[in-house]
């Protein structure tokens, strides 16, 4: 887990359709079992296996259109996030202004993938570098846990910061 966190964090970007397919693979995951939950269908192994179904079927679908997909998925948390911020009392306006919030942050999004993977990788590796500590050492003084935090987020600022370096060398 330590040695993967360290390549997210310094070479995530490469792995950036690996991210999205994960992603879509946790929504399609997530919309099926919500809508299964509709129907209180939710206990046992088939929901989890019908559920796995149509997010592998995303998967694909991020794998396969990759841009478009993290469009989507950027478009689609926005969506659901301007809610918690503000909301308009018409419906109709309300839906309108969100989506189209959504589609300009998602439009911005791909304009900035290069950023934004490299940022997912190295938060995704800084996560997997803390869990193997705290598997390794599971009860480290509050000191420590402090200075290891400092330290990741160090990792994670140089790791973006040398991705973003060598994105734009492969780019030109």
């Amino acid at each position: 887990m330590f040695l993967i966190g360290l390549i997210l964090i310094f070479d995530g970007y490469k792995v950036e359709k690996v991210i999205v397919t994960i992603i879509w693979f946790l929504l399609g995951y997530n919309i099926a079992f919500n809508i299964l939950g509709m129907f209180d269908f939710t206990t046992g192994i088939l929901p989890i296996i019908i559920s796995s179904i149509v997010g592998l079927c995303f998967a694909a679908v991020g794998y396969k259109l990759e841009r478009l997909a993290f469009f989507i998925a950027v478009a689609y948390g926005v969506f659901l996030t301007i809610p918690s911020y503000f909301v308009i009392d018409n419906n109709i306006v309300f839906f309108i202004v969100k989506l189209v919030i959504a589609i300009v942050i998602g439009l911005l999004a791909i304009k900035l993938r290069a950023l934004i993977y490299t940022i997912i990788a190295s938060l995704i590796g800084a996560t997997l570098m803390k869990r193997a500590i705290f598997i390794l050492f599971p009860s480290l003084a509050t000191p420590v846990v402090n200075i290891i935090n400092l330290i990741v987020i160090i990792l994670i600022i140089v790791g973006v910061l040398s991705q973003i370096n060598e994105y734009k060398k492969l780019s030109e």
